[in-house]
């Protein structure tokens, strides 16, 4: 900046003190603080992929021993379930039936019963179930635990499974 000062007719320019080029201190604080917030909201945005997991692992599980338990019923085949820490499979409980009908599919639904594994450890006490084969007298209720997760497996007098979360 220059500011002009007339002396004896003549003008000169004089200097103001120039300031170091750079941000102040406010200017700083005020940036830091938007970048904080930016990222405050960022970090809320980004989902929570093992809650997700975690929920898509009961679903997929309940779905397919429903699937599992109406098809038992339907075609007279009992199945049987194994569920344990390191996830679940099926298999017909009457291989006699099964090699009699080979020229039939082994299923409805076949990928719904391919052997699946936790997307991560549980703690389950080892439950095996024989499907279509047992008259359900009292509603079932298996806990399942995943770190700071946890749920119940339930089967209903009906026979039919949901899960619940408290």
């Amino acid at each position: 900046m220059q500011i002009l000062v007339f002396k004896e007719g003549k003008a000169h320019s004089l200097s103001a003190p120039s300031a170091e080029g750079g941000f102040s201190l406010i200017e700083m604080l005020l940036v830091l603080t938007v970048v904080a917030i930016l990222l405050t909201v960022a970090v809320l945005a980004i989902p929570n992929h093992d809650e997700r997991n975690w929920r898509n692992n009961l679903d997929q599980l309940v779905a397919s021993l429903n699937a599992a338990q109406d098809e038992s019923q339907t075609t007279g085949i009992p199945m049987r379930v194994d569920i344990n820490e390191s996830g679940w499979r099926f298999s017909k409980s009457d291989p006699m039936a099964q090699a009699k009908d080979s020229n039939q599919p082994p299923t409805f639904i076949p990928d719904a019963y391919k052997a699946q594994v936790w997307s991560k450890a549980v703690i389950i006490e080892p439950l095996q179930l024989n499907l279509g084969a047992e008259y359900v007298a009292e509603v079932l209720r298996t806990p399942i635990q995943q770190e700071k997760r946890s749920a119940t497996l339930i089967r209903s007098s009906d026979g039919h499974f949901n899960w619940s979360s408290p």
